[in-house]
């Protein structure tokens, strides 16, 4: 039975606050002590960094949630939605595509998984060549062949080449309805963002509000806040740095 669902403050992770306070430092800084060995800045990543400092931000929008029964409600925050790199949202994004696949691209059949790595040879041109590594808006990340590849799916469409494959573009064209934001949290947090805290109910999106002027109606009037403390001095992150850097070492 999942719990109540609590709003998350990411201003206060060390993530946030270490980007929110020196992230402009960082940019600004960029060309003279990093581009020579590691290459330049890609503005994917300034992007990328934005929205994440916007994610459950109350000045940003967000969702008026109610009870239809005692008529308690509360505000959920938007998120970022960022893949692989909002610690929340990636989570999220993860679950909703192991649901797709596992409900309606795999067949009902043994798989086998295998890992490659990267050799430990090439791997120094990763760190010189940094497109091959945080990709760009739009990237593919995951691309499938044989069997499960869009071109084939699609011909099977068109065709119909064996009663196995018949059967899964049926399953496939059957009208699933998403899962949701809802579905989400609750797998990937076991918590439910629609269960009322005080009577036990099921809670209702009563609406969404993005315009800036009554946002911040709302928020002044509610007096909430979205402050992020400054993080831990520099010599600590220095110290974290040099334990994952022996820690890799170790490994690999």
């Amino acid at each position: 039975m999942p719990g109540i669902y609590r709003p998350r403050h990411p201003e206060r992770t060390v993530l946030y606050r270490v980007l929110l306070h020196y992230f402009d430092k960082f940019m600004a800084e960029y060309e003279q002590r990093f581009e020579k060995e590691y290459g330049y800045f890609r503005p994917i990543i300034k992007e990328v960094v934005e929205k994440y400092l916007d994610c459950g931000n109350p000045k940003c929008g967000f969702a008026r949630i109610r009870c239809p029964d005692c008529e308690r409600e509360y505000l959920l925050c938007f998120s970022c939605k960022s893949r692989g790199f909002c610690p929340s949202c990636h989570a999220k994004r993860l679950e909703e595509w192991g649901e797709w696949v596992r409900e309606k691209l795999f067949p009902d059949v043994p798989h086998r998984q295998v890992v490659f790595t990267i050799p430990k040879m090439l791997r120094l041109l990763f760190k010189y060549k940094r497109k091959l590594l945080i990709p760009d808006k739009g990237q593919v990340m995951i691309r499938y062949y044989g069997l499960y590849a869009n071109a084939h799916r699609g011909k099977v469409r068109k065709k119909g080449l064996s009663p196995f494959a018949l059967r899964m573009v049926e399953e496939e064209l059957k009208s699933q309805p998403s899962k949701g934001w809802t579905a989400m949290i609750r797998k990937v947090y076991e918590v439910d963002p629609l269960l009322c805290p005080q009577c036990g109910g099921t809670m209702k999106i009563i609406a969404f509000i993005t315009d800036y002027d009554v946002v911040d109606r709302i928020t002044d009037h509610l007096k909430l806040t979205f402050v992020a403390e400054k993080p831990p001095p520099s010599h600590v992150f220095e110290q974290i740095a040099l334990m994952a850097a022996e820690t890799r070492a170790e490994y690999f």
